[in-house]
């Protein structure tokens, strides 16, 4: 059988556009009510099965940050110190260094 790019995968059980299709409701609304909206709209699937839609997206491309924060801190006082780096607009987290001793 020949494969039409764009539009089938090799061993796929869905056209590419009803796989596009089936992870932007997953990105939307998750497993269980993606699954509910997808029954409604004609197509039965699972919960596990947006899920794992979900999952085998590619992740999205970080920009590089233009401004970086260096802080140090002391987990135990006098023991152990540590370095934070964060970037600027990155919303929960950066960099976490282990110490120098005392």
């Amino acid at each position: 059988m020949e494969q039409i790019p764009g539009l089938t995968r090799r061993h796929g059980q869905r056209i590419e556009r009803l796989r596009s299709t089936l992870a932007s409701v997953g990105l939307a609304l998750a497993g269980r009510a993606g699954a509910r909206l997808t029954a409604v709209l004609g197509v039965s699937v699972s919960r596990s099965t947006v899920l794992r839609l979900i999952g085998a997206l590619p992740e999205p491309e970080a920009p590089a940050p233009r401004v970086v924060g260096v802080d140090e801190y002391a987990a135990r006082r006098g023991r152990h110190y540590g370095t934070v780096l964060v970037g600027e607009g990155s919303c929960g987290g950066g960099s976490v260094g282990s110490g120098r001793a005392p």
